[in-house]
């Protein structure tokens, strides 16, 4: 298998019934241990054979397997695991088979007559006597791809590509990039897919995740904290369109649902537990005490409501029970720790129930793509920040890893 998310992994995930009955097969009969071959390798330096040559159903069990561990921990340390690892294991089958049919990205072998003579001797470099054999290789465009469909993934710059009646030339090395940000973007799809249903995938996915969670926390140890998506003071400027829009203030047929539904919820789970292993967790079981939801959450929460037009606590007093109520504290305005768990700590509404019921909140930009939830896309975006640093920190001659 080449490519998890390609033409011959979604026939064998149809050929299980989809997704779901797949991952409750696999909990079945996948034995944790076989999954987690697939992370150990990261720091190996060369590949087991019994990994890359894997057969086609057991490459998809295992592989899926981690996407439904995943599921508990979006865009944490686990992620940043399985990412790194997979793409390492895929991309070596892919250098070692010569051939890109069944990849999720259409790119094409290059023909001859694709580039014209001169073109292909300066770019190739084949008029450089000195450059040995392995050295033109990695110049020779040995790949093509419509230039529509390599705009969607491509984020480096466009002035050292050939780019010919269409179609953008790839070198291996650029095809290979090029397929490791669309396997990315398919990671990241099926995870925020598989968060919405977390809580009814068996317990064989709560078990495979904490192990992961054990090698991912070994593997990052120096930097745990950067990825781990655990509490942290709020990122104001990472927060989604729908919680900016709520924080400015809104209309009366808005405030409730802006106020008391969206931010009351986003805003307790992104500082005090962005990422929650269950929907039914309470706010005594990731605090101590109240001083976060005092003095860090709820003034936020009352700023954005005087924002309203009317403002929303002047006009409904009692609104401020209800948001104590949405917390998990019942409806007080004087609760203590040990009320948590009276009420339900109501988790953030998905994107699909935000745009059905309060459209005007719903102003998309480009992160919120694939996304489901605003709170994966808080995670997301620390997440992607703290992935380009390490990258600066890297290039400049830090820590490699």
């Amino acid at each position: 298998m080449l490519d998890p998310f390609g033409r011959d992994a979604k026939s064998i995930v149809r050929e299980f019934g989809g997704i779901e009955a797949l991952l409750r097969r696999i909990a079945k009969y996948v034995d944790i241990k076989n999954v987690l071959k697939r992370v150990e390798v990261l720091d190996m330096g060369e590949l087991p054979e019994d990994v890359v040559n894997m057969r086609d159903h057991d490459d998809v069990l295992t592989f899926y397997a981690l996407l439904g561990a995943l599921a508990f921990s979006p865009y944490g340390i686990e992620m940043e695991l399985v990412r790194r690892s997979n793409a390492r294991i895929y991309r070596e089958r892919i250098k070692r088979s010569g051939r890109v049919s069944g990849l999720t990205i259409p790119l094409e072998p290059t023909k001859p007559s694709d580039i014209p003579e001169r073109d292909r001797m300066i770019l190739e470099k084949t008029l450089h006597g000195e450059i040995g054999e392995e050295e033109r290789k990695r110049h020779r465009l040995k790949y093509r791809i419509k230039l529509s469909s390599f705009l969607r993934l491509w984020e480096g710059s466009l002035k050292d590509l050939y780019i010919r009646k269409g179609y953008a030339y790839l070198t291996e090395d650029q095809a290979l990039k090029l397929w490791e940000k669309a396997f990315e973007r398919n990671l990241e799809r099926s995870v925020n897919l598989l968060y919405e249903i977390r809580d009814e995938l068996p317990g064989y996915y709560e078990e495979l995740y904490e192990r992961l969670s054990e090698l991912a926390r070994e593997r990052f140890k120096e930097r745990l904290g950067k990825f781990s998506g655990e509490a942290q003071p709020l990122r104001f400027e990472l927060f989604p369109p729908c919680v900016k829009e709520a924080l400015k203030g809104v209309p009366s047929g808005l405030r409730n649902y802006a106020i008391t539904v969206l931010l009351t919820s986003f805003l307790s789970y992104a500082r005090v537990c962005p990422n929650p292993p269950r929907k039914n967790i309470r706010i005594r079981d990731c605090i101590n005490d109240l001083g976060v939801i005092e003095n860090e959450i709820l003034p936020v929460i009352i700023e954005a409501g005087n924002r309203c037009k009317p403002p929303l606590f002047e006009d409904q007093p009692h609104e401020i029970k209800n948001i104590w109520y949405h917390l998990g504290f019942g409806l007080t305005d004087k609760p203590s720790l040990e009320d948590s768990g009276n009420s339900t700590w109501y988790f953030p509404p998905n994107c699909d129930k935000i745009r059905a019921n309060a459209p005007q909140l719903c102003k998309p930009d480009r992160h919120c793509r694939s996304i489901k939830n605003p709170l994966t896309y808080y995670l997301r975006r620390l997440y992607l920040e703290n992935r380009s640093k390490e990258r600066r920190k890297e290039e400049g001659g830090g820590e490699n890893g």
